[in-house]
């Protein structure tokens, strides 16, 4: 399968399923032909409208609490990555269940025992990168109201040897690559710059920071975080110049974030792992992820894992493991995520 033609399949599925939402108000609209954007009045809404209908109370609760996050700016779109996200661990983690399906799933961190319902919200936050340690710039110091690194889902976690530990999680639908390098895309980068980028590795850009634009000109802590970090990423690089220029760029940012919670003197975090979960048919992400566990070393700090592993562990237990009627909720919600974005029916 090409990447457009999967693209437009999940794009077929989700804009079916905005005619339900926008038939369910009253709003006729023709069978083909329209726009995957929510047009107005639909873009003023607070919470997005491709939400699970059973999930709306909760994200407004959390839209009103401390830990709200930043909406995107494609929220309004039917393959809102964001929304998707939502739509994929707000059930799972509000549920009594949220334990035994992450373990059964496969899927959480190595020693993983329950999740801590004592830290964040609830144990669990979206649009993650912990202001409380190091201010309005974050850890990373890139955090602006335009920009900054996030985890798209952190879920805090007591581990088998009773400890408290940290799982980030980048969420990913129909993207093909991860987030690039702004500064290698400013339009305000000289030349010279540029060729820095394209001609200086990681120890050329550890031996000095200002080749580095977003060090230079935007004073960024990325290298100073480096100078820590470095031999987590001294694997191999089919390459030339920075490897952060490209689609690694947004893993190594969230690596290095992860990274910084580990240190004592930086939070109370024993372990902070890393992962991607993508659509089961987007395979067009696993060339770059595999870049990248080469050149980590492949660290178990950093794995990645299909939304359907999560689906499925819910879907596939029965009442007589799942007994109750939250449970019973959680496997229509299950069959509503099969049909929205997998198109199984």
């Amino acid at each position: 399968m090409s990447y457009e033609d999967f693209k437009e399949s999940v794009y077929k599925r989700l804009k079916n399923y905005k005619r339900e939402i926008l038939n369910s108000n009253g709003v006729v609209i023709p069978a083909n032909g329209d726009s995957p954007y929510f047009q107005k009045p639909y873009r003023g809404e607070k919470i997005p409208l491709m939400i699970y209908k059973d999930i709306k109370e909760t994200v407004e609760d959390i839209q009103n609490k401390p830990f709200a996050y930043k909406p995107h700016r494609f929220a309004p779109h039917v393959a809102s990555s964001q929304t998707a996200c939502l739509n994929l661990f707000v059930p799972i983690l509000e549920s009594g269940n949220a334990n035994l399906i992450l373990l059964k799933s496969g899927v959480a961190p190595k020693g993983f025992d329950h999740i801590d319902r004592s830290q964040l919200r609830k144990g669990y936050c979206f649009e993650y990168w912990e202001s409380s340690i190091a201010g309005p710039k974050g850890l990373l110091g890139d955090h602006s109201p335009a920009a900054g690194t996030d985890a798209d889902v952190a879920i805090a976690y007591i581990n088998k040897a009773g400890k408290l530990c940290l799982w980030l999680i980048e969420h990913k639908l129909t993207e093909r690559d991860f987030s690039t390098c702004g500064g290698y895309r400013s339009k305000n980068i000289s030349d010279r710059e540029k060729e820095f980028c394209n001609s200086c590795g990681i120890d050329d850009l550890l031996k000095d920071h200002d080749k580095c634009y977003y060090h230079k000109h935007c004073h960024y802590l990325y290298w100073d975080i480096m100078d820590k970090h470095a031999s987590f990423f001294s694997g191999k690089y089919e390459g030339e110049g920075c490897p952060f220029r490209g689609g690694m760029n947004q893993l190594w940012r969230n690596q290095m974030l992860a990274l910084e919670l580990e240190l004592e003197e930086k939070s109370s975090f024993e372990e902070v792992y890393f992962s991607v979960v993508t659509h089961p048919e987007n395979t067009f992400l696993d060339k770059r992820m595999n870049q990248y566990r080469d050149l980590i070393n492949h660290s178990p700090k950093f794995f990645a894992f299909k939304s359907t592993d999560l689906v499925n562990a819910v879907a596939d237990y029965k009442s007589t493991v799942l007994e109750d009627k939250a449970a019973n909720d959680l496997h229509e919600w299950a069959k509503w995520y099969r049909r929205v974005y997998l198109g199984i029916e």
